[in-house]
């Protein structure tokens, strides 16, 4: 697999403290690096300018054929992600994704609240928890439930953080295309 991934833990928002997002971030980054992809960055804990100037380079960076991997594990509220310092609206980051070469397609892996609040842009996959509040990991440095299973999922079938696969595996319920209207109402 040809791409390119981004990786975001956020314990630490506007919303309090969570006990994973930090551990998902570099579980999920270890897990897309033996799938092929080149790990850009793991942020613990940045603030929104800080991931949205990480998502640009991301964006330039990734090339016709490839796919953008971008995984959120923390705190979301309808239409936003959150940061210490401010929610991240999800137009934002669909304002840089945007910008991606054509034929580049994007696999959000989200596991925040709200993760159904993805609007239609072409190109792009979400795989988010079923439930609209996820919950968080059991302890400090534990995976949350969701995180869990996916990588659970990716040993039975490594090719899950592909477009096609994330949107065809029975495995993954909460996986959809984001232009999928009748998917969203389904949470």
């Amino acid at each position: 697999m040809s791409g390119i991934s981004l990786h975001a833990g956020v314990s630490r928002g506007v919303a309090g403290r969570l006990h994973s997002p930090a551990v998902d971030a570099r579980d999920l980054a270890a897990a897309a690096a033996a799938r092929g992809f080149g790990v850009q960055r793991v942020l613990i804990d940045p603030d929104a300018e800080t991931f949205l100037a990480e998502l640009r380079v991301a964006v330039s960076r990734v090339r016709r054929g490839d796919t953008l991997l971008v995984t959120f594990s923390g705190h979301g509220r309808p239409n936003a992600w959150c940061f210490a310092d401010r929610d991240l609206q999800v137009d934002e980051l669909c304002v840089v994704l945007s910008m991606r070469p054509r034929g580049a397609q994007v696999v959000i892996v989200a596991d925040a609240c709200h993760s159904d609040a993805w609007r239609a842009l072409d190109g792009i996959t979400l795989i988010a928890p079923p439930d609209q509040h996820p919950r968080d990991g059991p302890g400090l440095n534990t995976r949350t439930p969701f995180i869990a299973q996916l990588l659970r999922d990716l040993r039975a079938n490594p090719a899950l953080l592909t477009p096609a696969a994330a949107t065809q595996t029975p495995a993954r319920r909460g996986a959809r295309s984001c232009g999928d209207k009748g998917a969203r109402r389904r949470r």
